[in-house]
C-alpha cells in the first residue's frame, strides 16, 4: 500500500508541474506584444502615407522616397522600402518584429517596411 501512495504522490506532483508548465502566460505574453508592436508600426506607415500621400509616392523618385524614409528613421524605428525593383534602407535583422504595407501603384509596386530596433 506505500508504494501505491508513492505513486500516486508521484503522479499528482508531476501533473501539477505539468500543469504549472504549461498554462504559464509567457508564450501568449510574447505573441501578444509582438501583435501590439506590429500593430504599432503599420498604424505609423498608414500615418506616414497619408501624411505625404500616393500621389507623391507615384510621383517622387525612389531616391527621393528613400531619402524621406531614412529621414525619418530613428534610434527606435527603422524605415525601409522596395521600389519596384530598387531597394533602400538596411535590412531587417532575423525574428523581428516587421510590419509592411504594400500598394500595386501603376508605374511600380512599393513595399514600406518598419521595424523596431531596440528589442526588448
Amino acid at each position: 500500500m506505500r508504494y501505491v501512495d508513492l505513486a500516486v504522490a508521484a503522479l499528482i506532483g508531476a501533473s501539477s508541474v505539468t500543469g504549472i508548465i504549461a498554462w504559464t502566460p509567457r508564450v501568449g505574453d510574447g505573441a501578444s506584444d509582438s501583435a501590439r508592436v506590429t500593430s504599432q508600426l503599420r498604424d505609423e506607415l498608414l500615418a506616414r502615407l497619408e501624411q505625404k500621400g500616393t500621389v507623391w509616392l507615384i510621383s517622387s523618385s525612389p531616391d527621393e522616397i528613400c531619402a524621406y524614409l531614412n529621414g525619418i528613421s530613428n534610434s527606435s524605428v527603422t524605415f525601409s522600402a522596395s521600389i519596384g525593383s530598387h531597394l533602400c534602407g538596411p535590412i531587417p535583422s532575423e525574428g523581428v518584429a516587421l510590419a509592411s504595407l504594400t500598394l500595386v501603384l501603376i508605374p511600380y509596386r512599393v513595399v514600406l517596411e518598419a521595424w523596431p530596433d531596440a528589442q526588448p
